[in-house]
């Protein structure tokens, strides 16, 4: 599951503002020339516009962009010819566009990901009664990981600085609120005023994750660091929690059997390869396995929501559970 692992995944991106394609004389030379002729003068732009698909229009390619997909692929296959490795542009590997889509796999795995939160909601909501304990709360987490999925998909779809933002700060939204949600199961689901200060205390530091990555220049470095401390805290603190329970609550296993695939996925994007078919990388896979994982953590949600209001009317209840 992406709220578990992604910050572990950027561990593993760089920001590259010049990768070995991108960096080359081939490149170069032909994106000036293509530009030039293309893209300097009314006439060009408007017979660039009039080629366009709706696809392409609708996902806001421009001809500086189209000169760049071009030259891009030019690049790659004089890299070819000369026995070279396939060359990365601008820290990715060269994909083939679908439907506009610069990253066609990414798109639909984000899809899939974000279909099966969207189910394993529509099921917890049929399963759970709503007066259980922390019922709003994982109701709300789950709104949260589809909207990031959503992103996920616009990202993948349309690479922009302001999409690859929306996507890291929503990714970073599940990452904190996983860690919010971990610290009120610890509390215990009566300690309100608690669960409102933690609250209160994640809504200002996303607040600033946000301003301050978005006042100047992205500061990958930052984003990666913060967002390999929640994920670390958040993973080993869920481990750390179900597995004194795992013996007598059996459901609890389905934590962390989520948490431990989540972190074996990530094998994936150590494997890193220039995409199969133009289409198939090793992020785009990492997307595919993560999508089973809502299934395995939304039913350790669901049976820890019932053992919580199986357990609220006894005496028990007022203990941390």
């Amino acid at each position: 599951m992406k709220v578990l692992i992604v910050s572990g995944v950027l561990l593993l991106i760089t920001s590259s503002l010049a990768s070995k394609g991108d960096n080359s004389n081939e490149y170069n030379g032909c994106y000036h020339i293509c530009h030039f002729n293309n893209c300097t003068s009314n006439m060009g732009i408007a017979t660039y516009k009039s080629s366009q698909s709706l696809s392409e229009r609708i996902l806001q390619w421009n001809c500086d962009d189209e000169c760049k997909y071009y030259c891009m692929w030019r690049t790659t296959q004089i890299f070819m010819d000369k026995g070279l490795d396939v060359p990365q542009f601008f820290g990715k590997w060269p994909f083939a566009r679908v439907w506009g889509m610069q990253e066609p796999a990414s798109v639909f795995f984000s899809v899939l990901n974000l279909l099966a939160h969207a189910i394993n909601l529509h099921w917890f909501r049929k399963t759970v009664p709503s007066i259980a304990p922390l019922y709003k709360m994982w109701i709300f987490h789950a709104v949260i990981c589809i909207n990031a999925w959503v992103w996920s998909v616009v990202f993948h779809a349309r690479d922009t600085p302001w999409t690859e933002r929306l996507d890291y700060f929503c990714a970073f939204s599940m990452v904190l609120f996983s860690l919010f949600g971990l610290i009120v199961r610890l509390l215990g689901p009566r300690q309100a005023i608690l669960r409102d200060i933690v609250a209160a205390g994640g809504v200002f530091f996303f607040t600033y994750h946000v301003w301050y990555l978005s006042k100047g220049r992205f500061d990958y470095g930052y984003n990666m660091k913060v967002n390999l401390i929640v994920g670390v805290l958040n993973g080993f603190g869920w481990v750390g929690w179900s597995l004194p329970r795992m013996k007598s609550r059996p459901y609890v296993q389905w934590c962390v059997y989520t948490v431990v695939f989540a972190m074996a996925s990530m094998l994936l994007e150590l494997w890193d390869f220039p995409p199969l078919l133009w289409t198939f990388d090793a992020h785009a896979l990492w997307h595919f396995v993560t999508a089973p994982l809502p299934f395995m953590w939304y039913r350790f949600l669901e049976s820890d929501c019932l053992y919580l209001l199986q357990r609220s009317s006894g005496p028990a209840y007022k203990k941390k559970i």
